[in-house]
């Protein structure tokens, strides 16, 4: 078993820090999205660490993706999103379940980041009970109808195209569920922003939906068999979540230690003290357990072997990796980390995500549980792997 990076990722990693540096760290204060960034993120190929060289990518794997999309959440984890909406959930799901015209139109585009896509799950009475999706589609004969509505949307307000999950049959349940790609620039696509506490980068919408128009061939998977689309793409996307909390707990550590150096209470610096040493051996754990849960699942994913159970195991953890060493960062500086004037108070508002977006803390629980009580199996065999898609083009 070998930790150490190869030497594609280890430069991957040192490409995406000189990145942040250079593009993210400047704009940070701003707080908002920034489309050239992400055309800028697109082009030096940050999204395309999953994907085949014909689908624009660069073919380093789920790993080499992890550890990009930590290496820029450590900077700004507002930006975390874009690893799951310009890679993961949306052109991969594509790839990965759509025919060879979707393939064509829309991946490509996407992993560049020349498009925006957004993946649409939530919506005002379905959240985690993905089974309770009422967005009805109905089959047209030569194109489908969508009505409903969705919210909670990263780059709902942005996005060129969507993966919509809707339902041509409530009464089915989880067997009703169809997944379709959405061209959004047509007049019943109907995005209103929603202002929230933090990752402000990535913007976030309610969308109705009212007589949306799809092309038949826009059907990713079978009819009646998105369940299985949106149960790999929400796999695939807790990487990216993952990644993006253990990003945050990096950070946390980062700004405590420098703070910890450099403050003096009572004549002496405050590393000095036990309660602070606590803290930090503390970050440094909890940030190193999760990277290693993390980058697990991503690397079993590369190997084209079951990660369902082991990513859920990951994600919870990292979540709940990244408040705690938040608060833990904000107990180290003090009255300093409650003021606007150092990022640990970003670092606080964005960790809750972390523990609500791609499946609840709640969520992982009870299929980690489930799992272990032999109740519900996590880890199927697989349905398509990596290796599936190498010779794309």
């Amino acid at each position: 078993m070998n930790f150490d990076l190869t030497e594609e990722q280890a430069a991957m990693e040192r490409m995406a820090k000189n990145f942040a540096e250079k593009e993210i760290v400047p704009n940070l204060k701003k707080e908002e999205f920034n489309r050239e960034l992400v055309r800028q993120m697109g082009e030096l190929g940050l999204f395309g660490s999953a994907f085949p060289e014909g689908m624009g990518g660069s073919a380093s794997g789920f790993l080499a993706h992890s550890v990009v999309c930590e290496t820029i959440s450590t900077y700004d984890s507002g930006l975390r999103a874009l690893f799951n909406l310009q890679a993961m959930t949306v052109p991969y799901a594509m790839m990965e379940w759509g025919n060879d015209s979707v393939r064509k139109k829309y991946v490509k585009a996407l992993v560049s980041a020349q498009k925006l896509g957004c993946t649409c799950f939530s919506e005002p009475n379905a959240g985690s009970d993905i089974a309770a999706i009422e967005t009805k589609v109905v089959d047209k004969g030569d194109h489908f109808l969508i009505n409903g509505s969705k919210t909670w949307i990263s780059n709902g307000t942005v996005a060129d195209y969507a993966v919509v999950y809707c339902t041509h049959d409530r009464s089915l349940k989880h067997n009703g569920l169809c997944a379709i790609v959405v061209e959004t620039k047509q007049r019943g696509w109907q995005p209103h922003e929603i202002p929230k506490l933090g990752d402000k980068a990535s913007p976030i919408a309610e969308i109705g939906l009212e007589d949306v128009v799809a092309p038949k061939g826009n059907l990713l998977g079978e009819w009646g068999g998105g369940f299985k689309v949106a149960m790999t793409a929400l796999d695939r996307g807790r990487i990216s979540v993952g990644s993006g909390a253990v990003g945050i707990c990096q950070a946390c550590l980062n700004a405590s230690v420098k703070y910890a150096n450099e403050r003096v209470q009572f004549g002496r610096p405050i590393r000095d003290y036990q309660m602070v040493k606590h803290l930090i051996a503390d970050m440094v754990t909890y940030t190193e357990t999760a990277r290693l849960m993390v980058r697990r699942g991503a690397w079993l994913n590369d190997q084209g072997r079951p990660f369902t159970r082991e990513i859920a195991v990951a994600k919870y953890f990292a979540g709940e990796a990244a408040v705690r060493a938040a608060g833990w960062a904000m107990e180290i500086h003090g009255g300093m980390g409650y003021s606007l004037e150092l990022p640990v108070e970003k670092y606080y508002r964005d960790s809750k995500l972390y523990q609500v977006g791609e499946g609840t803390a709640n969520i992982m629980r009870l299929l980690i549980a489930d799992d272990a009580l032999g109740l519900k199996k996590a880890n199927r065999p697989r349905l398509k792997v990596p290796v599936d898609f190498r010779d794309l083009s």
